[in-house]
């Protein structure tokens, strides 16, 4: 089947299955954007997480100079684990009356335990915010994966319905009556299949992809905190 074979059918389809094709083709063109450009951008968070573990585990218990030393590369390093560590350390910064960077006399040298709560809810608040953007759009993956089977459907009952229309005002039953309805409707189902497969393993891969990277940023998150608690809270006495 040629170029021309499509343009013939699609020239000679029935109005609504020219606007299911057109919704379908619709669908599948969203439906790759939104794949490459979640794929690109879960790479570059893939890369600069890993550049940033490995700074994190050679200067883990030295927050102030790690922060420091990733002050002017923040912009580049897309990632969550970047964005929860820069937030806490502005936050423990303006809880300790400290100049930028964590440098210089303090005013405090240790924050209360309602400050390191406040600190904690704040980074846990930007990470969920971090892996709600990564989230968006998948809705129209998962609305492409429902919609364009039932799609592919419609377009098969239609053709069906008109090769039995063609059939009956014929009065023929050879394969020239319904050929031409047949043809719209098996077109239809498989325009349909081509159209949710791909978005249903991007999907999947995304979704996958996105669950590993929360995994890491939880158990950044969760040491990070600690290393704060203990070297920045203060146990308050009775």
């Amino acid at each position: 089947m040629d170029m021309h074979f499509w343009l013939h059918h699609f020239a000679s389809a029935s109005i609504v299955a020219k606007a299911i094709y057109l919704l379908l083709f619709l669908l599948s063109v969203v439906a790759w954007a939104i794949m490459i450009r979640k794929g690109l951008l879960l790479h570059r968070n893939a890369s600069a997480t890993r550049s940033f573990l490995d700074l994190y585990r050679k200067s883990r218990r030295d927050i102030p100079g790690l922060y420091r030393q990733i002050g002017g590369a923040k912009a580049r390093l897309e990632s969550p684990l970047v964005a929860v560590f820069s937030r806490g350390c502005e936050e423990l910064q303006a809880f300790l009356g400290r100049e930028p960077g964590l440098s210089g006399a303090p005013a405090r040298t240790r924050i209360g335990p309602h400050q390191f709560a406040t600190l904690a809810r704040t980074v846990t608040a930007v990470e969920d915010k971090y892996f709600l953007d990564l989230e968006h759009l998948l809705i129209i993956l998962a609305t492409t994966i429902s919609a364009a089977p039932f799609l592919g459907l419609l377009g098969t009952v239609w053709g069906i319905l008109e090769a039995f229309q063609a059939m009956g005002s014929q009065g023929a039953t050879g394969v020239t009556a319904v050929g031409s309805g047949i043809s719209e409707a098996l077109i239809a189902t498989a325009f349909g299949l081509v159209v949710a497969i791909p978005a249903l393993l991007g999907y999947n891969i995304i979704g996958a992809r996105i669950r590993e990277l929360a995994g890491e940023a939880d158990t950044f998150l969760a040491d990070f905190l600690a290393l704060v608690e203990r070297d920045y809270v203060r146990e308050d006495r009775p």
